[in-house]
């Protein structure tokens, strides 16, 4: 079987006559970036400083700790130097029946016991201590014109062997000039007064013996004795100690962050939180109240934090059989106890405070002790859950742009195209422009043609919590003459407004386990010509 084909006309073929211009218009569509990242990685991301974490449910929140005082008990200057004067006038010398009766080369003795108080800062009553180092000093000026021998000598005071105090000074002179100084070190002396009521007492005794001269006792004549106790240490000291002696401090702390970032002033935080720890090895059980804590807004206004409950700090301290341990306090300050969200709400630049001790009215027992390695530390941590809403936050910023000499050859592009899609499950809706300016700053066009939202926040429940994510799709188009208009770009403004989900107007929560998921993808068209090939 066959078949033939055939044709009425004679075809000619003018193939000289043919174009060989030939246009091709192929498209590409590529996936650019797919990728997730959650809090956790933004976390990991921006805390180079380690202040950011998260409890045990993923909650994340931001933490910085300080030390408010650090107070060694050998650092305090709770002993003040103690002056004790005794003087022998004329009239009970030269009357005194014995002195009279005797006769020249005689010694008649005169003796005098003389209470002194122990002072102390503050209202502290110091009961008994083991000295670390110091000096009682003792000046002695007779105008007696008889020589004799001082004694001085003290029960309530026993040198490291256990014996009593005493000293003794010879009288030389009998010319009514006599002055001598001598001093003793009280290294590891012990000394134990007695309580006469809010005070505590030692006794000194006096014991001047004379040596009759045969000169008559003139007026005005005496005998004077100073004891001076300076620069007095302990190793260990007992009786009441006046708590705003080793707990006190105020000052100021700065708060910069808000000056250096005015937008963060539409931040509210929820639930900022304050915890405060104690180590005290300190045997005195006592009040720590924080009072004057003032924050200063950048216009001047100010707030008191005001507690509503635990406060004072009552802070715990070893007892007598627990020397040398250490006894751990835990305060909260919160939303719960106290103002204190309203406070940081305020946006402060700065926050004074003072830590004032007092003693417990709770507590019966006011015998305190303190070693010379005692201390206390008080450490505060602030803690700002991120539960807080943003009512509004708008940031521009201008970055420089170049392509460069070269440029960009448009002839075989006809339009390229971006597309931005993402899941979010981030409770934060984001509103994103990029202009494109000039060198003069005038803007040439925007990347994204949509005005309006670029990220849709997440949905949240009452208490803040996801509910479900947010899905959106943002398209950048660059045909042919946009592209070529990046050649006059010399910058490029970023616009972006920022609020949390519900417009800022509830409080949300940011966990760990939250998401942005998204995809950024190219969809090319070009346009190829043989002639330009």
């Amino acid at each position: 079987m066959g078949m033939v084909i055939t044709s009425c006309h004679k075809e000619y073929f003018q193939l000289d006559k043919l174009s060989d211009e030939m246009e091709i218009r192929p498209n590409l569509v590529a996936p650019l970036i797919q990728g997730s990242l959650s809090m956790a990685d933004i976390v990991d991301l921006f805390d180079s400083a380690s202040y950011l974490g998260e409890f045990e449910d993923g909650l994340i929140y931001l933490a910085y700790s300080d030390t408010f005082i650090n107070t060694r008990a050998d650092e305090l200057d709770l002993l003040i130097d103690n002056y004790y004067n005794e003087t022998y006038f004329s009239p009970e010398i030269g009357s005194d029946p014995d002195f009279l009766a005797s006769s020249i080369g005689d010694t008649v003795h005169f003796l005098k016991s003389t209470y002194f108080s122990v002072q102390a800062k503050g209202d502290s009553r110091l009961d008994s201590m083991v000295y670390k180092g110091g000096q009682m000093q003792i000046e002695v000026f007779s105008g007696f014109m008889h020589s004799g021998v001082l004694t001085l000598s003290s029960d309530y005071f026993h040198d490291p062997s256990g014996n009593p105090f005493t000293s003794t000074i010879v009288i030389t002179s009998a010319a009514g000039d006599f002055a001598e100084s001598v001093s003793h070190s009280l290294e590891g002396y012990y000394m134990e007064a007695d309580k006469q009521g809010d005070s505590s007492v030692i006794r000194m005794d006096y014991d001047l013996a004379l040596i009759n001269s045969g000169s008559p006792v003139g007026p005005g004549e005496n005998c004077v004795i100073n004891t001076s106790m300076l620069d007095l240490g302990f190793y260990k000291l007992f009786g009441y100690v006046d708590p705003a002696e080793v707990a006190s401090e105020s000052g100021e702390q700065q708060i910069s962050i808000y000056s250096d970032f005015p937008a963060l002033s539409h931040l509210k935080l929820a639930d900022p939180r304050i915890d405060i720890s104690t180590h005290s090895s300190l045997g005195i059980p006592f009040e720590l109240t924080l009072d004057s804590v003032i924050a200063t807004a950048e216009d001047m206004s100010t707030l008191n934090l005001e507690f509503y409950e635990g406060h004072p700090f009552k802070i715990p301290a070893p007892s007598l059989a627990q020397q040398g341990e250490t006894a751990v306090g835990e305060f909260h300050i919160n939303n719960q106890t106290s103002n204190i969200h309203e406070l940081l709400n305020l946006a402060p630049h700065s926050i004074s405070y003072r830590f004032t001790g007092g003693a417990d009215p709770d507590i019966t027992d006011q015998n305190h002790f303190l070693l010379d390695t005692s201390r206390f530390m008080l450490e505060a941590e602030f803690l700002v859950p991120m539960d807080l809403r943003y009512t509004q936050y708008a940031m521009q910023d201008t970055m420089e742009f170049e392509l460069g000499e070269e440029g960009i050859d448009t002839t075989m592009v006809k339009e390229v195209q971006l597309k931005v899609s993402t899941v979010n499950q981030l409770p934060i809706e984001l509103d994103l422009q990029l202009l494109l300016l000039d060198g003069s700053y005038l803007v040439l066009d925007s990347v994204f043609e949509q005005e309006g939202v670029f990220l849709p926040a997440s949905v949240v429940d009452g208490n803040g919590v996801l509910v479900s994510a947010s899905e959106s799709s943002n398209i950048a188009d660059f045909p042919a003459e946009k592209l070529g208009k990046l050649e006059q770009v010399r910058f490029i403004l970023v616009v972006a407004k920022l609020v949390t989900s519900g417009q800022g107007e509830e409080y949300v929560k940011f966990y760990s386990d939250y998401s942005l998921e998204f995809e950024i993808s190219l969809h090319a068209r070009f346009r190829i010509n043989t002639q330009e090939l």
